[in-house]
């Protein structure tokens, strides 16, 4: 008796620990994208889910989230009117039941079906026209015998009718089966198109796991608990893009900095507040290490030849947006009555990011939330638009091209590097080309082209070729070229002209420019040769220069 005293006691003190482990209450919750980081290769995403909170111990589960996660980036914080301490963090994967995949069958099944019917009815569109054949071959016998029996009065004309109506009616009964055979096999085939488009989407929508983030909360005071879940997600992207508009009168030079941000992570975001970021966290936060450089004697290895593929176009996909200029209203007179003014119309206005520096990146946030869909598809944002001075100059290459471009020096005004990217160039409203922008710092001078013009002309022509050679001397060869430079512009022009000399690849040859009446402004080691003319409204300008070759 007094041992089993002792087990009701033991019992009974231990009972309240038993109580307390399963007291634990799991919330499953369905947490919402609120803002998004995104990099050039990644992004973060920061999710909130409000909870109601009794006092006790609870495993908060915020499930649904895209397999694409990093486990090891996940971070939790959170508040609220309930006083809530954070006691651990799990990732979990879960797989879910395959709805979709069963729905995939079933619409197999049904394309399966309807493959089956069409064969069918070319088994018999087959058997008819085997019947039409025959009937065919009736008419071409047919047709030998009544010429040689109507010479003996035979056969009656009534025998003649019945035949001939039996030939007709079923050729013509197998003409009209192919017809409707034809168009069912047509419905048929456009249904199982829609069906295959059905089974498409579902295999598209398909996840056979998700993950689960658990949070184990203790709470102190009943309330609310608004908790919020960062975490890294793979394919994401962003790249500049940018619309440059030269002025009529070239002067200056409309910037238009847009963002184009792509996503596959899984889940759209809806309704988002976006940051975009030049940081790149696959780099790395720390310098490289060197490691042992040696040196060795080369032993050549033996030659295996390999195919050469080449490298991908790149995506030049951008969005293109116009401004629309309105037209001023003119004030009208009632008779009788006053009509009050009408204010005038104004352009509208992009709203451009909010643009923060941090030590080693800048961070660009869209003013207003916006939507990104998990297809890839992209969305555009405006990030700053800026008018700039310019500095214009025409420049040719005569030697590799008869046109002459029009070029724009700028200066990067932003406090912000421009970063490599598509650059769609118009002149006015006129739409140029494509180009591609380099890195620019800021306060960093760049150059962009603006196409051809008809109105400034150059010539290169060559007046002469000839060649000098001895049995014991050396030899040499000459190049005399003339070039003609017009402007029938009604402005003064800059024009620069780009030619070049061979470079001697060996120490027994000399190049030299010889009988250059208007003297390079500037010669490159890699034998380019530049002239800067400045050409008058109308001025016409001629040079000539030889290029000889000692060996």
């Amino acid at each position: 008796m007094r041992y089993l005293s002792i087990l009701i006691l033991i019992s009974a003190l231990s009972a309240p620990s038993l109580c307390f482990g399963a007291s634990i209450h799991r919330m499953p919750v369905q947490s919402r994208i609120t803002a998004v980081t995104v990099y050039q290769d990644r992004a973060q995403t920061v999710r909130t889910a409000t909870v109601t909170l009794k006092p006790g111990t609870h495993l908060i589960a915020v499930e649904g989230l895209p397999v694409l996660m990093h486990d090891d980036s996940v971070r939790v914080e959170g508040s609220g009117t309930a006083r809530v301490s954070i006691a651990s963090i799990e990732v979990k994967k879960k797989f879910l039941e395959q709805t979709a995949e069963k729905t995939a069958k079933e619409l197999e099944n049904e394309i399966r079906t309807l493959e089956r019917k069409i064969g069918s009815l070319d088994a018999k569109k087959s058997g008819i026209a085997a019947q039409k054949a025959f009937l065919e071959s009736i008419k071409v016998a047919w047709g030998d015998r009544i010429s040689k029996e109507l010479a003996i009065g035979k056969p009656s004309s009534a025998e003649l009718m019945d035949a001939a109506g039996f030939v007709g009616s079923g050729i013509a009964k197998a003409e009209e089966q192919f017809r409707d055979i034809d168009v069912e096999k047509r419905q048929m085939k456009e249904k199982i198109d829609a069906l295959k488009r059905q089974k498409n989407e579902a295999t598209g929508s398909l996840r056979k796991e998700t993950k689960t983030v658990e949070v184990t909360v203790d709470v102190a005071r009943e309330g609310n608990f608004t908790l919020n879940l960062s975490a890294v997600v793979s394919k994401a992207t962003w790249e500049p893009a940018y619309d440059v508009r030269l002025a009529q009168d070239g002067q200056t030079a409309e910037i238009t900095f847009r963002a184009l941000v792509r996503q596959q992570s899984g889940e759209d975001w809806n309704n988002v507040a976006l940051t975009l970021s030049t940081a790149r966290p696959a780099a790395g936060g720390a310098p490289p290490d060197l490691t042992t450089w040696r040196v060795w004697l080369y032993r050549p290895m033996p030659q295996m030849e390999y195919a050469v593929m080449p490298a991908p176009a790149p995506r030049a996909e951008s969005v293109r947006m116009m401004k629309k200029s309105a037209k001023r209203a003119d004030d009208q007179n009632l008779v009788g009555s006053a009509v009050p003014e009408e204010p005038a119309p104004v352009d509208a206005v992009f709203q451009t990011a909010q643009v923060s520096t941090e030590s080693t990146s800048v961070n660009f946030r869209i003013p207003k939330p916006v939507d990104v869909t998990a297809d890839n598809s992209q969305q555009s944002s405006v990030i700053s638009i800026d008018k700039v001075p310019v500095v214009t100059e025409y420049v040719a290459v005569p030697k590799l091209s008869p046109s002459v471009y029009l070029t724009a020096e700028l200066v990067n005004k932003a406090a912000w590097p421009l970063l490599p990217g598509q650059i769609k160039i118009f002149t006015g409203n006129t739409f140029i080309g494509t180009a591609m922008m380099k890195k620019v710092a800021a306060g960093e001078k760049y150059v962009l082209p603006f196409g051809s013009d008809d109105q400034v002309t150059v010539k290169r022509e060559e007046k002469k070729q000839h060649k000098e050679g001895g049995m014991f001397g050396s030899s040499r060869m000459g190049y005399l070229y003339k070039v003609e430079a017009n402007n029938f512009r009604k402005e003064p022009q800059t024009l620069t002209i780009k030619d070049q000399l061979p470079v001697a690849g060996d120490g027994e040859i000399k190049v030299s420019l010889e009988e250059a009446l208007l003297k390079p402004t500037e010669k490159k080691d890699d034998g380019t040769l530049i002239w800067k003319l400045k050409l008058a409204p109308g001025e016409k300008k001629e040079f000539s220069y030889e290029i000889l070759v000692d060996y």
